[in-house]
């Protein structure tokens, strides 16, 4: 009796040993091939510098869909790592709508929209039957006094629900790290968005410069005003202008002076990054606003060749007439009667690119419009081609006729097709001055022939970055309210941003590659029954020939 009261006391000891240990010391193990629940060295930095409590509250809870039962799950899990990292880390998951009326779910999704967080239609089955239901497969995260929504899922213009659900998962860790980046990092990083030469309007590029200042600190600048300024010489220009780390032009379209060029040029020499939407193209959709619904389209003289040639790059004015096309929305019906159906039109190629290159990794498409091309030259800088047009490419040479007669219809078999052609290039490396061994515009006492680390994105298109105006209110970047839909001309503009800027390596964690199994709903609808028996009723013949098996054997052995 005694052994027995030792035992038990050295096991009740050891019990409260292990779990006192446990509470202390913990480690977890991630068995799965492709790391999905173990965070980036980014990620992880990013959680350990929370010094206060951070609320994630995620409205992803109540009656979903399969899909988003699994974007849920996942999502749950990888903020379990998060708060692992760091206990000032909380979350919770509600169902924004929950027992609620009409008009109360409406004031709701009022108060929502008013942090950028829009609602999802999906489909939940049941019995073979759908129910359309409303989600928002969004997030909010609070540290501090400063707000961030997060999105959940990515909107794609062509993709099943399945495909976008799938997606959203790759970069789950993505979207929490950046938005941890939006509200502890401060903005340090400064970009110059050029307004000297008929560029995009202030309305039409405001949605993409709200998401810039998320970010980093933006400011206008202007170059080509130092030609009618005495006051102020173009090296003071320069000087200021190397005070960016990045500039942006926004669909120039008038011709760059040598000064503005000379400007940009030792800028990069500086080691300096630029984002170039440039468009080559003459043409906007009021050229076919005439009774025979023909415009012509044009070439645009930027000045632009010498500069670009000597980077390696070539931006040709050929304009490019895709089978893998947007819709262009016409409208019938007069005033409120208005209503817009969409038509295929070959004019606006639509990219997507299946690199892995961070910028357009996962990306959703992007549209163009009315837009040139781009050549690659051989000189020694990397080149990376960011987004091309689709195999069955068509180049018309300008001048050219452009008539909605062509809406729907495919290319001319009989044409010749071009292939596959860059429309967005990334050069990277060490650039050797356009102006070397040149005359130059103006003096500068510390001229720089051969760069170092310096990038340059040229976009054929200006109107990439351009957002519709509606009611004169500017709309999402990438979402067509006439068509209704959602291309990835943000996110693919953002990306770009975020991997000249380099600033805290985020752009590094769209590359993880998450494997995600989904459920065949239809198939598992049509073999219910079997798998049925299979879960229920084998389990019990099993118990039942053991529980046989257990009381033959044994009065085998006690018969005796």
């Amino acid at each position: 009796m005694k052994k027995i009261a030792i035992s038990l006391i050295v096991l009740v000891a050891a019990l409260v040993l292990i779990n006192y240990g446990a509470s202390k010391w913990h480690e977890r193990f991630d068995l799965t091939a492709d790391q999905r629940y173990t965070l980036s060295p980014v990620a992880t930095q990013l959680a350990e510098s929370a010094e206060s409590t951070m609320l994630v509250d995620v409205f992803l809870d109540g009656e979903l869909p399969a899909e988003f039962r699994k974007l849920r799950s996942e999502t749950e899990q990888l903020l379990e790592e998060y708060a692992a990292v760091n206990k000032n880390i909380k979350y919770n998951f509600i169902n924004p709508t929950e027992d609620e009326n009409p008009q109360a779910v409406e004031q709701i999704t009022q108060q929502l929209a008013q942090y950028g967080i829009k609602p999802a239609m999906a489909t939940i089955m049941e019995g073979g039957k759908s129910t359309k239901v409303v989600v928002f497969p969004w997030a909010i995260m609070v540290y501090q006094g400063k707000t961030t929504a997060i999105p959940l899922l990515k909107t794609f213009a062509r993709a099943t629900m399945e495909e976008r659900v799938n997606s959203s998962i790759q970069q789950l860790e993505y979207q929490f790290a950046d938005g941890m980046s939006k509200v502890i990092n401060e903005k340090t990083q400064t970009i110059a968005v050029l307004r000297d030469s008929g560029e995009l309007a202030d309305l039409q590029i405001r949605d993409y410069i709200k998401s810039l200042q998320e970010y980093y600190r933006v400011a206008p600048f202007g170059i080509e005003f130092v030609k009618n300024n005495d006051s102020v010489s173009p090296a003071d220009v320069l000087a200021q202008l190397n005070k960016f780390d990045l500039i942006i032009e926004p669909k120039p379209t008038v011709a760059f002076s040598e000064t503005k060029n000379y400007i940009i040029d030792q800028y990069l020499m500086n080691g300096g990054k630029m984002l170039l939407a440039a468009d080559p193209i003459i043409f906007e959709n009021d050229s076919l606003a005439n009774p025979q619904s023909i415009g012509y389209g044009m070439p645009r003289d930027l000045n632009l060749d010498n500069l670009l040639f000597k980077y390696g790059l070539r931006l040709n004015t050929g304009i490019v007439k895709d089978e893998r096309a947007g819709g262009l929305a016409l409208a019938s019906g007069q005033g409120r009667n208005t209503q817009y159906e969409a038509f295929d039109w070959p004019y606006y190629p639509i990219s997507k690119s299946d690199s892995d290159h961070p910028i357009t990794k996962n990306l959703e498409e992007v549209k163009f419009e009315y837009t040139g091309t781009i050549d690659t030259l051989k000189n020694g800088i990397k080149k990376t081609i960011l987004l091309s047009t689709s195999p069955d490419t068509q180049i018309k040479i300008l001048p050219a006729a452009i008539s909605l007669s062509e809406l729907d219809q495919p290319i001319d078999p009989l044409a010749t097709k071009v292939g596959q052609k860059p429309l967005a290039v990334l050069a990277e490396g060490n650039f050797t001055s356009a102006y070397k061994n040149r005359v130059k515009p103006f003096e500068l006492a510390n001229s720089i022939d051969e760069g170092s680390n310096s990038a340059i994105v040229l976009i054929a298109d200006g109107d990439v970055m351009k957002n519709d105006i509606t009611g004169g209110k500017a709309q999402e970047l990438g979402y067509d309210y006439k068509t209704g839909a959602m291309y990835g001309n943000k996110e693919f503009l953002m990306n770009t941003v975020n991997y000249l800027m380099d600033d805290t390596g985020l752009i590094q964690l769209r590359s993880k590659n998450i494997a995600v199994p989904f459920l065949d709903i239809k198939r598992s609808y049509e073999e219910r029954t079997k798998w049925q028996i299979v879960n229920v009723v084998l389990p019990l013949i099993a118990v039942g020939v053991f529980g046989l098996l257990f009381n033959y054997l044994r009065k085998r052995k006690y018969s005796v």
